[in-house]
This record gives structure tokens, sequence and C-alpha cells, in this order.
């Protein structure tokens, strides 16, 4: 299952599986790692649809008004998730169990020939705003660094990454040609070392590009 497709269940369907998710990850956050900011951000959007869902299903007080304020939070957690999903299924420290409790889709698919690891390294890009940073990973396209392609053998790319003072890397990996990484406030204006390497369906991981940096902003 995509998380395109969980985010276009009906609605009742979609709080379900949301608050579904919710739980696990506050049930295992430490083992998966998961930031804590996130998850804060997670429980408010969560919250606020659960409650103009409510609000709009009572029949005594439904009107334009509560139907609007549903839809406005609903697509706010929407948003939310979307990113999120590729989050947790990018984090190996969630297992594959785990995804397939949560009804979210796996990170293996069967091939008929598996393919080799990864021969060339990609090409990284980043953004910084607001405690994030968004890795944007691209192959140079004959040897023309301006122009890139995306790569269609691969199953996406593993990001390695450590804040000043870290006593080792982290690493996630993303099936999407982008991942961000949330950080806490108070990193803000410590420097974070960044390297990628794409994955095979296997997640066997190719060569890793020069490592950069970035200060979180």
């Amino acid at each position: 299952m995509s998380s395109r497709s969980t985010l276009q269940k009906p609605d009742a369907q979609f709080l379900s599986h949301s608050n579904t998710i919710n739980t696990e990850c506050h049930e295992h956050q430490t083992e998966w790692t998961i930031d804590s900011g996130q998850l804060q951000t997670f429980d408010g959007k969560l919250e606020a649809a659960n409650t103009a869902y409510a609000a709009n299903s009572d029949l005594s007080k439904k009107n334009a008004t509560t139907s609007e304020h549903k839809k406005a939070t609903f697509a706010e957690l929407k948003n939310f998730l979307g990113a999120f999903i590729n989050t947790l299924e990018g984090n190996l420290n969630v297992p594959d169990e785990a995804l397939a409790r949560m009804a979210l889709r796996p990170r293996h698919h069967h091939a008929f020939q598996p393919l080799p690891r990864p021969a060339d390294a990609p090409v990284i890009s980043l953004h910084a705003q607001h405690d994030e940073i968004t890795v944007y990973a691209s192959r140079p396209e004959h040897d023309q660094p301006t122009a890139t392609v995306a790569p269609a053998d691969h199953f996406g790319f593993i990001i390695r990454y450590k804040k000043e003072g870290d006593a080792g890397y982290k690493t996630v990996v993303s099936s999407r040609l982008h991942h961000t990484l949330f950080f806490e406030q108070e990193d803000e204006g410590k420097r974070v070392y960044l390297a990628a390497a794409w994955v095979n369906h296997r997640l066997e991981e190719g060569p890793w590009c020069p490592e950069i940096s970035q200060v979180i902003s």
C-alpha cells in the first residue's frame, strides 16, 4: 500500500489508520528513534482532525463552518503524513513487520532478476529552513553536471548524517529522490555533515558521494 492510497481513504478510515500509526509510533518511539518534534507535530494535527471530524459528524451542530474546518484539518494532516510515512519507511529501525502492522507499503518487492549494487554515486543538494534540511539526490546525465535524471534501476538512496557533537552517524533510506531531515530548535546553528549513496531493492549500497555540510537554520 502506498502513502497515496493511505491518504485517499474515506474520512473515517483515514482517521482510524492515522490513529493506528500514531499509537505505534508512540509505543516504539525510542527503539525506532523517532524525532520527538515530528511526533508532537503529528499529535497536534491528528488531535485537530479528530476534533473537527467529531464536530462535523454531529448533525445538530454540522454547518458550512464545521465542514470547512474539517476539510482544513484533514488537509494539514494529510500533508504532514505524506512526508512522515516516507520517513518511517526509510527508517531502518522500523522493522518490516511494523510497517505491515501499520498497513504501510513494504520496502522489499519481489523481482525476477535481482539488481546488482549501484555502480555510481548520486549528486546531492541541500535546502535548509525552519530546523529542517531536505536532501535532493540526482544522477548526472552523460557527465553533464547541470542535467540530471532519476535512476530507474534503483530503489532509492541512503543518507548518512551527523550533527556537530554527535558520536556517530545516523542513516535513513528514501525511496524518493528527496528526503527531509528534522532537527530540534536547540540544534540551530550546528553544522550537519552528510553523504549519500544509491541503494538497490535489497538495500545494498553503491559508492558514497563526497561528504558535504550544512548549517541548521
